[in-house]
């Protein structure tokens, strides 16, 4: 099991890089904080090198072993510059990026699309919840935040590394939509409820939390749709507006 003393070792500062978009899309490469998440992704084959804080370490050895993935120890100093979180829990993981391309993706199913989502932790719950309610994949569109962000990584704990994401341009979009029609969420919308019939295959749209969808993806709706609440709320949290969308519109799957 290998050892890093020092904050400036080349390797960690390599990996430091990672905490910038540009990089982790260079290099095809993330990292990701906590036990659970760790744990849940292990699974899944991403997960390249596990890294520890050794005081930390007695207690975290049992969780993981070399078996799975190569550990290295790090010194708290050297630990502490990789993590973004003050509350970390002594382990991050170097990862492959989940990032599919979009052409790989199934031409029929059931996907979200994010249109221009700015918070991190509303992408990432999104995505768990697509996970939850059996949608196909996670479409993000222009001026969405990164998904691969440390906080939707967080929100989003492995779903991110389980469904299909894949970053999509207007004009694939419109092709997939010939074959699966676009339903978005607008409070202009006909009201959801247990009597929608959705189709088998289908685009679900969720915009901007404060500007909402773009006007050109509304025109392409078959379908604008709104979640009935209380006259006193004039809104819901766009990921908690996603889930229950998502939910709704699963038709029973399981």
């Amino acid at each position: 099991m290998n050892r890093i003393d020092s904050p400036s070792n080349d390797k960690l500062k390599t990996l430091r890089k990672l905490k910038d978009k540009k990089y982790r899309e260079r290099y095809k490469k993330l990292l990701l904080e906590g036990i659970v998440p760790v744990t849940e992704v292990l699974e899944t084959g991403y997960i390249e090198e596990i890294f520890i804080d050794e005081d930390r370490a007695e207690a975290l050895l049992d969780e993981f072993s070399e078996e799975r993935a190569a550990i290295t120890l790090l010194s708290p100093r050297a630990f502490s510059s990789l993590v973004s979180t003050e509350s970390d829990q002594g382990v991050v993981a170097v990862t492959k990026h989940f990032l599919r391309d979009a052409e790989a993706l199934p031409k029929r199913g059931r996907f979200l699309y994010a249109d221009g989502v700015s918070d991190p932790g509303n992408l990432g719950g999104m995505i768990r919840s697509a996970e939850a309610f059996f949608f196909d994949g996670v479409l993000i569109g222009p001026n969405c935040v990164d998904p691969a962000n440390d906080k939707s990584l967080r929100a989003s704990m492995a779903s991110a590394f389980r469904i299909p994401i894949a970053k999509i341009d207007d004009a694939a979009l419109f092709r997939l939509a010939k074959e699966c029609p676009i339903y978005t969420l607008d409070i202009r919308g006909d009201m959801l409820t247990p009597y929608f019939e959705a189709k088998d295959d289908f685009i679900l749209a969720v915009g901007n939390e404060a500007h909402g969808i773009r006007e050109e993806i509304s025109r392409a709706a078959e379908h604008r749709i709104r979640i009935p609440i209380r006259d006193s709320i004039d809104s819901l949290n766009a990921n908690v507006a996603a889930s229950v969308a998502m939910f709704a519109l699963q038709g029973g799957r399981s």
